[in-house]
């Protein structure tokens, strides 16, 4: 067979992607099960994290209002359709089922912000075998890279205390979809980031114009002098501008010269941003020179490859530091990159026989049944979470009820109210689990009527498939 390729008009994802990014075997899974007259069986599926990552105690539940969106909308077009017939993806059945498709399934889900641990279910998905299948992989993907951003973005605003904390950029990030994300995450776990595209995209204020005079700009006119006063009557009151672009300490006289220039206008570089070296001495050096001279008003911005680890070694070095910058490291999810979504199949419904299912694989285990999270308080601080069936009453239950037959009935949170949310669950995490460099495991208990579903599936499965 000849190969071929066509150079496509745009790399960049879109919405006629979205439906057929996945493997093929969902698609022809999708065939077997409609050849074999199991249209109308009724499944659950669980979507969750296996294990926890290195380095997190927590996981911040993220991508729900991407999911719902995206379902509400949910359709193949006659283009898709035609693709997966052609390719033999598709028997005739399944190009039927696509042609009349409507995303008809009840949907559970913790809330967008949700803290949330290893093993518990984050989404469950109960409806027509076919349409839970065929979301598998947009519903790991959309979890994952927003979880992962979330979970990731928040470590270090934890490190910062009560300082000011931006991140959420596109550069060196694996892609712009991602750079997007991050951009949400960052503002989901109330950090900063301001991106024009994605303010213009969510409808979020961007902050009052300003300029950073970073090193291209000072590199373009003849002296670095020059380029912080054009910087600061450009932008009056609002310039910041960077100091190492030549050399450090000659940045720091060069600003205070300037200052002196500009304080006869009413005018005042507001901000330096040191962007390599020995940030904690550089930053001492930086006060204590500013404070000298009566700029005490100067804020001190650090950026160069930070991220909570550093941050948090600068601070308890009491580092001179009013807002830290996070970027590569950050943004690439640099040391911890792996999360673990599984999305596996519970239960089995066809009429009114039930069948609970699961994955005995040992280290990947799946547990059977339609399942519920419980969260247990002690004086109004997280004490232990329990997985259990459906309708158990074993404390505050995590997940609510977003779409009901493929009809939406849940109303999503803006990003402030997402932000919110998150602030008042930390609030109440104990503060071991808030630990950068430490590692504790949160307790998940298993009820004892699920332990007593699991054992009977297992013997269920052994005498069903596993006789020799």
């Amino acid at each position: 067979m000849k190969k071929i390729s066509t150079i496509p008009t745009s790399h960049f994802f879109g919405k006629n992607d979205l439906h057929l990014f996945d493997l093929k075997n969902i698609f022809t899974a999708c065939s077997l099960w409609l050849e074999n007259g199991m249209e109308n069986y009724i499944v659950t599926y669980d979507l969750f994290v296996r294990d926890m990552p290195k380095h997190r105690n927590f996981l911040i539940f993220g991508g729900l209002e991407e999911i719902v969106m995206d379902l509400k909308n949910w359709k193949y077009s006659k283009g898709e359709i035609d693709f997966l017939k052609k390719s033999g993806l598709a028997t005739p059945k399944l190009v039927n089922y696509l042609k009349k498709f409507k995303f008809k399934c009840d949907v559970r889900a913790m809330p967008e912000g949700t803290i949330f641990f290893q093993k518990e279910p984050v989404i469950r998905i109960t409806g027509p075998i076919c349409d839970g299948n065929l979301l598998t992989n947009f519903l790991c993907t959309a979890v994952f890279g927003n979880t992962a951003y979330m979970s990731k973005i928040i470590r270090s605003r934890i490190a910062v205390g009560n300082k000011k904390y931006i991140t959420g950029s596109g550069m060196r990030i694996n892609s712009f979809e991602a750079g997007m994300k991050v951009c949400r995450s960052a503002y989901a776990v109330a950090a900063s980031s301001n991106y024009p595209a994605f303010c213009q995209k969510f409808k979020v204020s961007i902050n009052p114009a300003s300029i950073n005079a970073y090193h291209a700009i000072i590199k373009s006119f003849p002296s670095e002098k020059e380029a912080f006063m054009a910087a600061a009557r450009l932008f009056p009151n609002n310039a910041r501008v960077m100091v190492d672009t030549y050399d450090f300490k000659k940045g720091i006289k060069n600003v205070i010269a300037v200052s002196a220039e500009l304080t006869k206008e009413n005018n005042e570089i507001v901000e330096i941003n040191i962007d390599s070296g020995d940030l904690y001495g550089r930053s001492v050096y930086a006060r204590k020179q500013f404070d000298k001279h009566g700029l005490q008003h100067i804020k001190i911005l650090a950026y160069s490859n930070l991220d909570e680890y550093k941050i948090l070694a600068l601070e308890k070095r009491k580092a001179p530091i009013d807002t830290y910058v996070t970027q590569t490291e950050v943004c690439t999810l640099a040391d911890s990159p792996k999360i673990e979504v599984v999305y596996k199949l519970a239960e089995v419904k066809n009429g009114s026989q039930i069948r609970p299912v699961a994955k005995l694989t040992k280290g990947k285990e799946s547990y059977p049944g339609k399942k519920q999270v419980y969260r247990n308080f002690i004086n109004h601080n997280f004490a232990y979470d329990v997985l259990g069936l459906e309708n158990e009453k074993r404390g505050l239950p995590l997940l609510k009820k977003i779409f009901d037959h493929g009809k939406l009935v849940h109303n999503l949170p803006n990003l402030f109210e997402i932000s919110k949310y998150v602030d008042s669950q930390l609030a109440h995490l104990p503060k071991k689990y808030l630990a950068i460099d430490r590692e504790y495991k949160y307790p998940v208990k298993i009820s004892p009527k699920l332990e007593k579903l699991i054992n009977k599936t297992k013997k269920q499965i052994q005498r069903a498939y596993l006789k020799t």
